[in-house]
């Protein structure tokens, strides 16, 4: 009887003190200050993996986290430095999402996630912000996504649509700016809208109606390098400087075609877009002679056998570079280009008198500049 009563003294002196080590668990937890918490419901999963990307100033961290039947899931993240964006990758990394923690503030999720602009993201004054933005724009926004789906196969009528959409969707971008210009939120649309290089004056009036208090944001400081960068590749531009090596074991830099225009082409076998007769570089090749104008292809491709076969079946011998060593991605990298085809013209100088994605614009250009 005695040992029975010390063994339940025991066990309810153990359960006890299990319990109040968990309340200071819990305690510490709540008022440690690099505490970050996600609580999320999902539905239209199709797996139940979720990708969580970690992102602070000075690491990235990478996480996975499993929903439950009813596409519920939670994510507790403890870190040494303070977390600057959380993104959250599902449908096998194919659709993802982004959250912008805040210390001791739980952030829930919601919705649909077939539409993740759409998400409920509540918890912190980011998130919030750019909630009550996804609302007011979310018409917009899930026409965009139903059209973006099939964009393989737009037709005429709804590439157009594509384009008005995409315009409606800044013009609200753009007053919510001018209407929140000290939140960070604006500079989260800012920097998620615009990322095309070649449309960094647009980007540039957008930050300028930010307050000064953001200068040193993160994503404002980054938004103001990267045009510093895209200015290098733009119109009146000189053109950066380069060393490659095409096919036939020549060396060329933009010194090579001094005294002559140029153009510089970026190119892939498998981009049909890309294609030198759809970029109209075929009629300018057979209309200028080379001693007055050259055109130096960029192919991102480094199956050197499938490339010398391309350039055999082709009645024009093109000053072709390939991606050997990495050349290829360098030059990429180098001009921003970010999409394929794109072409730049250079004038004598080596100056850059244009910058497109489209073979009419180029071959109009060129005729303008060469006669």
């Amino acid at each position: 009887m005695f040992t029975g009563i010390i063994y339940l003294c025991k066990n309810y002196t153990l359960k006890r003190l299990i319990y109040i080590f968990g309340i200071i668990h819990i305690f510490f937890s709540c008022n440690n200050e690099n505490i970050y918490r996600i609580k999320g419901q999902l539905s239209n999963l199709s797996d139940e993996s979720l990708y969580i990307v970690f992102e602070s100033p000075e690491t990235i961290r990478v996480d996975t986290v499993f929903c439950n039947e009813k596409g519920q899931f939670s994510i507790f993240h403890e870190q040494d430095d303070e977390l600057q964006v959380i993104t959250i990758y599902y449908n096998d990394r194919h659709r993802w999402f982004t959250v912008y923690p805040e210390v001791g503030k739980t952030i829930q999720i919601k919705g649909d996630a077939t539409y993740p602009q759409l998400l409920q993201i509540k918890g912190g004054r980011i998130n919030d912000k750019l909630s009550r933005f996804n609302k007011k724009a979310a018409p917009v926004l899930k026409e965009l996504e139903d059209l973006q789906k099939n964009n393989a196969s737009l037709d005429g009528d709804e590439a157009m649509r594509l384009s008005t959409l995409n315009l409606e969707l800044r013009k609200i971008m753009q007053e919510f700016v001018k209407k929140n210009p000290k939140e960070e939120a604006s500079a989260v649309l800012i920097s998620g809208f615009f990322t095309n290089p070649d449309e960094f004056e647009q980007t540039e009036d957008l930050l300028r109606l930010l307050s000064p208090e953001l200068n040193d944001y993160y994503l404002v400081r980054n938004k103001w390098k990267e045009i510093d960068k895209a200015k290098t590749t733009s119109a009146g531009a000189k053109a950066p400087d380069f060393e490659v090596t095409n096919i036939y074991g020549q060396t060329f830099t933009v010194d090579s075609f001094a005294n002559k225009h140029f153009i510089l082409a970026f190119t892939a076998m498998w981009c049909e877009m890309c294609q030198t007769e759809v970029m109209m570089l075929d009629g300018i090749a057979n209309k200028y002679a080379k001693d007055s104008l050259e055109i130096l292809l960029i192919c991102l491709d480094d199956n050197l056998e499938d490339i010398h076969e391309m350039v055999r079946q082709n009645t024009i011998q093109w000053n072709l570079v390939a991606d050997s060593a990495g050349q290829a991605i360098q030059l990429f990298e180098l001009y921003n280009v970010n999409s394929l085809p794109k072409c730049f013209l250079m004038d004598k100088e080596g100056i850059i008198r244009l910058n497109t994605m489209n073979g009419e614009e180029l071959r109009q250009k060129v005729d303008e500049i060469m006669n």
